[in-house]
């Protein structure tokens, strides 16, 4: 098992003249000292419009700038989406990204959650998996041919002579955002890797790795090569000291938490219920129900000590990711830069990681 990081870049109000700046600029500082500690992987989300939650709209110059100051670290950005971007520019952005980082370049592609972030680029819901299965077919095509045309329902592209190539033969690994039982049998039957969120425990997800190997097995690739990994995120606080890793996880777990109960409002409000199509349904449903359902009553710090969580000193965060490590998982990308934690308690989780952590598992 390989362990990477993930960065929603979040930047928690009270906002300051320089809070993006400093969040960026402590990423590119975390991303140097984790390459040194061990972590194989970085991947960088693509969000707009996400206020707090992920200030991280533009992956690809992120991951540009990391490039220039690290030589083994993977690069992924997870995910792209093309119903907002053409998939002759995802392409081409990340044939350039191989080419400045000595290829390095991993491309998650998703058709994104969220329809507010959609809505303000003029996107129908209704068409946006299709848009995704065009582009999955357009964008191995741009890196491996030398002219490509298509023509689709979403996208038409006359002959054309795409560059940049991108360095790595035939093409950089492709994955897809998953999060439930159909979109992991659709990587796997796709020959893409599955970039995940760890919700739903071990057991769920021993489950749903399942579901994607079968469709590994009976793969069509999408692409010249078939990328078969599953990895997935969640949230790690590391501390020497337990007690004060538990009593500080538990006021940034308190941020996360109340930021996940906005979803609803804050990405759902502008659609109407009964348009939501129905490959969308169990997004709009698992969204609704955060709003509605009763708050768990069961504080951050209680559900820490219960082992709920990556959160704690190294031998909780090892323990809690020992469950992990039957289910067949590859990689682990956990978030560290979470809420308000600051640029060195970040650090500090790392090097613990480094230390207790991947030495053990990896």
């Amino acid at each position: 098992m390989q362990f990477g990081m993930f960065y929603q870049i979040q930047v928690p109000k009270p906002w300051t003249a320089t809070s993006d700046y400093d969040r960026h600029w402590e990423m590119l500082e975390q991303v140097v000292l984790a390459e040194e500690l061990g972590f194989k992987s970085v991947w960088v989300a693509d969000h707009q419009f996400r206020t707090e939650w992920s200030h991280s709209s533009a992956p690809d110059v992120t991951l540009a700038a990391i490039s220039q100051r690290t030589s083994r670290i993977r690069l992924g950005i997870g995910v792209a989406v093309p119903p907002v971007q053409h998939p002759l520019h995802i392409a081409a952005r990340m044939a350039t990204l191989d080419i400045f980082s000595n290829g390095r370049v991993d491309l998650g592609v998703g058709r994104s959650g969220y329809p507010y972030q959609m809505a303000a680029f003029g996107v129908d819901l209704e068409d946006a998996t299709g848009m995704v299965d065009e582009a999955l077919e357009i964008i191995p095509r741009a890196w491996t041919e030398q002219e490509v045309s298509y023509q689709g329902k979403y996208f038409n592209i006359p002959p054309r002579e795409i560059h940049p190539k991108p360095v790595q033969s035939p093409h950089p690994p492709m994955w897809l955002g998953c999060s439930q039982e159909e979109t992991f049998r659709k990587a796997g039957e796709l020959g893409l890797g599955c970039l995940a969120m760890s919700g739903g425990g071990p057991e769920r997800l021993t489950q749903l790795i399942e579901v994607y190997r079968g469709g590994i097995r009976n793969a069509k690739p999408v692409g010249k090569v078939i990328t078969n990994k599953v990895s997935i995120s969640n949230l790690a606080i590391c501390a020497e000291n337990r007690k004060k890793a538990q009593e500080r996880g538990a006021e940034i777990l308190d941020w996360y938490r109340s930021q996940q109960d906005l979803r609803h409002t804050r990405v759902w409000n502008e659609q109407d219920p009964a348009n939501v199509p129905n490959d969308y349904q169990w997004h709009y449903q698992r969204s609704a129900a955060t709003e509605t359902a009763k708050r768990d009553e069961t504080s951050s710090l209680d559900l820490i000590k219960e082992g709920r969580y990556c959160i704690g000193d190294p031998d909780d965060c090892l323990r809690y990711l020992e469950q992990y490590v039957p289910t067949g998982v590859d990689e682990i990308m956990p978030l560290f830069q979470i809420g308000t934690m600051a640029n060195k308690e970040v650090t500090e989780t790392l090097r613990l990681f480094g230390k207790h952590v991947i030495s053990n598992l990896a």
